[in-house]
């Protein structure tokens, strides 16, 4: 598997949490949250890329684009959403989580999550085996400082090879628990350029 500098993504919704596969699984505690299951709300309402639970002003990326002729195009927080990418009602939804050994439980919505660090998302859903399963390589290659909702395509050259690394990692941990028995599989040689 050849691993170069080359941009992983080139849309800002594109993210670490999504990359790896975590995103699917918060979206789906977010869903089985008390106030979620009381509005009829999927995971899918959870989601920034599609569906109506984004912000549609900014469609979900948390930024205006002004073109501009001449000059550098500018990027401008959206003035519905203030950011945070989703509508008001969906980020009332919010699940409580407690870091290990943390005496308080954090109250957090969407937006929150996306806001975390890596590595203080490992530590919040650090009991959440699916969450947790797709997050450890991004940790594990050195990218916890990252935000889980930080847009790919300002990550650096090595910021997103180890990125790319911790996805075949997260897909292998993926298929090394769906299968019951483990066998012997053919390695896989990484070449980083």
């Amino acid at each position: 598997v050849f691993v170069d500098q080359s941009p992983i993504g080139r849309t800002a919704r594109s993210n670490p949490v999504s990359y790896v596969g975590a995103w699917d699984a918060i979206r789906a505690l977010f869903a089985a949250a008390p106030l979620a299951k009381q509005r009829g709300y999927t995971p899918a309402k959870f989601s920034f890329n599609s569906g109506d639970g984004r912000c549609p002003t900014c469609g979900g990326s948390g930024f205006e684009h002004v073109e501009m002729q001449f000059l550098s195009d500018i990027y401008l927080r959206c003035p519905d959403c203030d950011g945070q990418r989703y509508r008001p009602e969906i980020l009332e939804v919010r699940i409580d989580r407690q870091a290990v050994g943390d005496l308080r439980a954090r109250h957090l919505n969407v937006a929150d999550v996306l806001a975390l660090t890596v590595a203080e998302a490992a530590q919040l859903f650090a009991r959440d085996r699916e969450v947790i399963r797709a997050l450890q390589p991004i940790v594990d290659v050195g990218l916890d400082y990252v935000t889980l909702g930080q847009p790919v395509p300002t990550l650096s050259g090595g910021e997103a090879q180890r990125l790319k690394l911790a996805g075949f990692l997260a897909d292998a941990t993926k298929t090394q628990s769906a299968s019951r028995p483990t066998r012997a599989t053919k390695g896989q040689l990484f070449l980083f350029d």
